[in-house]
């Protein structure tokens, strides 16, 4: 049963999947979900984690959406890409306007969903390893590496995943991925706040975008929106296991816009 969501223009909804909560027999309803190319995709993954995940993934956005469009099938919507791999739905045809954007990590999936604007979200898994200083070195500002590198070692890899998920979340909003250079805009926690500046090269309007995030756990979540109408915008969490359970939770957020 596919339980109505009903989505305002000025509500952002963030869906959060724990792929532990899933149980294994929804896997082969998950699969019976598939496009032939998402089939594909799926048996080329070497490892059973890995196609695990990739069809929670999968199924996570379908049923989403599902929850959307009370008249449409999680197995009935059709996906495209554009130029830089962003998805994004070519049939059915909405009445209901819908820009999503979801993004995964060991352990979980995130999925953001509102009426009207560009929208991103990125999730990371805080308890992987990364060579966090050499990777900001290489794509971060001259400003966010100053700032990293003057906090306490302890505080570095916590600092660099705050940076890489809101500058995923904004590169995603933009729907150009990694072709928009991670050093040509820049992250400022000055407060507590998020605060975006540009490089001269990337023309954007900081005013028109907010953002927000969030701890859980062992996660970091950012969503970026660029609409002119970001400032009345209300966040609407939930968790979700596709074709399973549905429950609202309150996150404390971690930093926004202000």
């Amino acid at each position: 049963m596919v339980v109505m969501a009903l989505l305002a223009d000025n509500e952002i909804h963030l869906w959060l999947i724990d792929d532990a909560q899933v149980d294994t027999s929804l896997l082969e309803i998950y699969r019976s979900f598939l496009s032939p190319e998402e089939m594909l995709r799926c048996e080329r993954f070497r490892f059973d984690k890995d196609k695990r995940q990739f069809l929670i993934t999968r199924a996570a956005i379908r049923t989403t959406l599902s929850h959307y469009r009370n008249d449409t099938l999680p197995s009935q919507w059709q996906f495209d890409r554009n130029e830089y791999g962003r998805p994004y739905v070519v049939s059915p045809p909405s009445a209901v306007p819908l820009e999503f954007n979801l993004s995964h990590t060991n352990g979980m999936i995130a999925i953001a969903v509102c009426a009207r604007g560009d929208i991103g979200v990125d999730v990371e898994n805080t308890t992987r390893e990364c060579r966090a200083l050499d990777l900001a070195a290489r794509y971060f500002s001259f400003s966010e590496v100053e700032n990293l590198l003057a906090l306490p070692e302890s505080k570095q890899q916590e600092r660099f995943l705050d940076l890489w998920t809101l500058k995923e979340a904004y590169i995603k909003a933009c729907g150009m991925g990694l072709a928009i250079p991670l050093g040509s805009f820049s992250f400022d926690f000055a407060a507590d706040a998020i605060a975006i500046t540009f490089a001269e090269e990337r023309v954007d309007d900081s005013s028109r975008w907010g953002f927000w995030q969030w701890a859980v756990s062992d996660y970091r979540i950012a969503v970026g929106l660029k609409s002119e109408q970001w400032r009345s915008m209300e966040l609407v969490v939930r968790t979700l296991v596709p074709m399973g359970a549905i429950s609202p939770i309150e996150l404390g957020l971690l930093r926004s816009v202000r």
